[in-house]
């Protein structure tokens, strides 16, 4: 094994129990989400809420550097800042914003296909047009009870948060012993 690659993952070993740390605490998070949404749903208003104001902060302070491109920076962060605020003060409106938003996005999905389909009328366009039309009714779905939708939502990201938990969890080990791992590889090697 070359001398960089063995220095590189000797390096990385060092650092595995960040990895473990942040598997640990996806998969509480996930696990949190899945036995008690609310408390989930509170949870991540704090995480998007503290990123807002994070990249606020970031947009504010070290954007554009001169004139209207500073001043656009400066009014850009605030209202970042602004919505970070918000959804941590009131972290039940959050999933229903993104169920929402992406009842929304659908909609006009569906009905661009929709039409589209219809439009040009090409190979296909009657699929595309069912697609549409199921497009539409499950975003009309979404906005009429958001709230059933954000409870989906969340399920999927606990169950996700889970997921890519154990994964991290399992690799955070592999990283550890990867020292090890090199060692029997140029042992065995001929």
């Amino acid at each position: 094994m070359q001398p960089s690659v063995q220095t590189t993952v000797v390096e990385t070993a060092r650092y595995w129990w960040i990895v473990l740390v942040t598997g640990l605490t996806s998969l509480a998070f996930g696990l949190v989400l899945l036995f008690d949404v609310a408390k989930g749903a509170e949870i991540l208003a704090w995480i998007v809420g503290l990123f807002l104001i994070f990249e606020g902060l970031v947009e504010a302070f070290a954007g554009g550097r001169t004139g209207r491109s500073r001043a656009l920076a400066v009014v850009i962060g605030i209202v970042l800042i602004a919505g970070g605020v918000v959804v941590i003060s009131w972290p039940g409106v959050t999933p229903l914003v993104i169920a929402v938003v992406i009842g929304i996005a659908m909609l006009l999905g569906g009905i661009g296909r929709t039409i589209a389909s219809v439009w040009l009328r090409d190979a296909g366009w009657g699929w595309r047009l069912l697609g549409g039309l199921i497009e539409t009714a499950i975003a009309i779905a979404i906005l009429v009870w958001p709230s059933a939708t954000a409870y989906v939502i969340l399920f999927l990201i606990g169950c996700e948060a889970i997921i890519s938990g154990i994964v991290q969890i399992v690799l955070s080990f592999q990283i550890k012993n990867g020292p090890d791992a090199i060692a029997v590889i140029e042992v065995s090697a001929p």
